[in-house]
Protein backbone atom coordinates (compact mmCIF):
# COMPACT_ATOMS: atom_id res chain seq x y z
CA UNK A 1 0.00 0.00 0.00
CA UNK A 2 2.68 2.39 0.89
CA UNK A 3 4.13 1.63 -2.52
CA UNK A 4 0.92 2.95 -4.48
CA UNK A 5 0.93 5.83 -2.30
CA UNK A 6 4.84 6.69 -3.13
CA UNK A 7 3.85 5.74 -6.76
CA UNK A 8 0.86 8.30 -7.00
CA UNK A 9 2.64 10.98 -5.39
CA UNK A 10 5.96 10.87 -7.76
CA UNK A 11 3.36 10.88 -10.74
CA UNK A 12 1.50 13.93 -9.28
CA UNK A 13 4.53 16.00 -8.21
CA UNK A 14 6.09 15.18 -12.34
CA UNK A 15 2.50 16.48 -13.49
CA UNK A 16 2.61 20.13 -11.37
CA UNK A 17 6.55 20.49 -12.02
CA UNK A 18 5.96 21.44 -15.56
CA UNK A 19 5.73 24.39 -16.14
CA UNK A 20 2.97 26.05 -18.97
CA UNK A 21 2.61 29.45 -21.05
CA UNK A 22 -0.93 30.46 -22.22
CA UNK A 23 -0.84 32.50 -24.90
CA UNK A 24 -4.10 34.19 -26.14
CA UNK A 25 -4.69 36.51 -29.08
CA UNK A 26 -7.49 39.00 -30.02
CA UNK A 27 -8.11 40.80 -33.05
CA UNK A 28 -9.49 44.50 -32.78
CA UNK A 29 -7.92 45.79 -30.83
CA UNK A 30 -4.69 43.34 -32.19
CA UNK A 31 -3.33 42.67 -29.03
CA UNK A 32 -1.88 39.43 -27.14
CA UNK A 33 -1.57 38.21 -23.55
CA UNK A 34 1.15 35.72 -22.32
CA UNK A 35 0.55 33.78 -19.04
CA UNK A 36 3.45 32.54 -16.90
CA UNK A 37 2.48 29.65 -15.12
CA UNK A 38 6.09 29.76 -13.14
CA UNK A 39 6.26 33.64 -13.01
CA UNK A 40 2.76 33.79 -12.30
CA UNK A 41 2.75 37.22 -14.54
CA UNK A 42 -0.12 38.20 -17.20
CA UNK A 43 1.54 39.89 -20.20
CA UNK A 44 -0.80 42.67 -22.13
CA UNK A 45 0.75 43.38 -26.00
CA UNK A 46 -0.49 45.85 -28.01
CA UNK A 47 0.97 45.54 -31.09
CA UNK A 48 -0.46 48.61 -32.91
CA UNK A 49 0.96 50.79 -29.97
CA UNK A 50 4.23 48.68 -29.80
CA UNK A 51 3.61 48.40 -25.92
CA UNK A 52 3.83 46.10 -23.30
CA UNK A 53 2.04 45.82 -19.75
CA UNK A 54 3.16 42.89 -17.48
CA UNK A 55 0.57 42.26 -14.14
CA UNK A 56 2.22 40.35 -10.96
CA UNK A 57 0.64 38.14 -9.00
CA UNK A 58 -2.02 36.79 -10.80
CA UNK A 59 -3.23 33.04 -10.04
CA UNK A 60 -4.73 30.34 -12.65
CA UNK A 61 -7.82 29.05 -10.70
CA UNK A 62 -9.89 25.97 -11.96
CA UNK A 63 -13.39 26.77 -11.96
CA UNK A 64 -14.86 23.61 -13.44
CA UNK A 65 -13.84 20.62 -16.34
CA UNK A 66 -12.48 22.78 -18.72
CA UNK A 67 -13.36 26.64 -17.06
CA UNK A 68 -10.50 28.53 -15.64
CA UNK A 69 -9.74 31.94 -14.45
CA UNK A 70 -6.70 34.00 -14.03
CA UNK A 71 -6.85 36.73 -10.82
CA UNK A 72 -4.93 39.46 -9.94
CA UNK A 73 -3.80 39.84 -6.26
CA UNK A 74 -6.66 41.85 -5.28
CA UNK A 75 -9.19 39.40 -6.14
CA UNK A 76 -10.45 40.43 -10.06
CA UNK A 77 -10.96 38.31 -12.62
CA UNK A 78 -8.90 39.37 -15.97
CA UNK A 79 -10.07 36.30 -18.23
CA UNK A 80 -11.69 33.71 -18.18
CA UNK A 81 -11.02 30.76 -20.54
CA UNK A 82 -12.87 27.84 -21.68
CA UNK A 83 -10.93 24.95 -23.09
CA UNK A 84 -13.64 23.55 -25.84
CA UNK A 85 -11.43 23.51 -28.20
CA UNK A 86 -13.51 26.54 -30.12
CA UNK A 87 -11.23 29.41 -29.87
CA UNK A 88 -10.82 32.02 -32.79
CA UNK A 89 -8.36 34.79 -33.05
CA UNK A 90 -11.01 36.78 -35.00
CA UNK A 91 -8.97 36.66 -38.33
CA UNK A 92 -8.06 33.40 -39.32
CA UNK A 93 -9.80 30.01 -39.76
CA UNK A 94 -7.26 28.45 -36.66
CA UNK A 95 -9.19 26.99 -33.85
CA UNK A 96 -7.41 27.70 -30.47
CA UNK A 97 -7.91 24.74 -27.85
CA UNK A 98 -8.98 28.10 -24.99
CA UNK A 99 -11.88 30.48 -25.86
CA UNK A 100 -11.05 33.20 -23.73
CA UNK A 101 -12.69 36.67 -22.32
CA UNK A 102 -10.39 39.20 -21.54
CA UNK A 103 -12.77 40.81 -18.98
CA UNK A 104 -10.54 43.87 -18.05
CA UNK A 105 -11.05 44.90 -21.83
CA UNK A 106 -14.19 43.30 -22.97
CA UNK A 107 -12.74 41.56 -25.88
CA UNK A 108 -12.71 37.53 -27.24
CA UNK A 109 -10.17 35.66 -28.51
CA UNK A 110 -8.64 31.92 -28.29
CA UNK A 111 -5.44 30.61 -26.39
CA UNK A 112 -2.93 27.89 -26.66
CA UNK A 113 -0.09 26.66 -24.59
CA UNK A 114 3.48 24.65 -25.12
CA UNK A 115 1.27 21.38 -24.94
CA UNK A 116 -1.75 22.42 -26.15
CA UNK A 117 -1.77 24.12 -29.68
CA UNK A 118 -3.34 25.54 -32.43
CA UNK A 119 -4.93 23.67 -35.28
CA UNK A 120 -3.91 25.98 -38.05
CA UNK A 121 -5.91 25.74 -41.16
Amino acid sequence: MKKVFLSAGILFAMNTAHADIIKCVFTEPFWSTTYSTTQSTLTYTDHMENTTQVIRNVSLQIKGAGIFELVSKDGQVLQKLNLNNNGSDGMSDNVYPYEVRDLSHNIVGGCSSNHLKVDIK
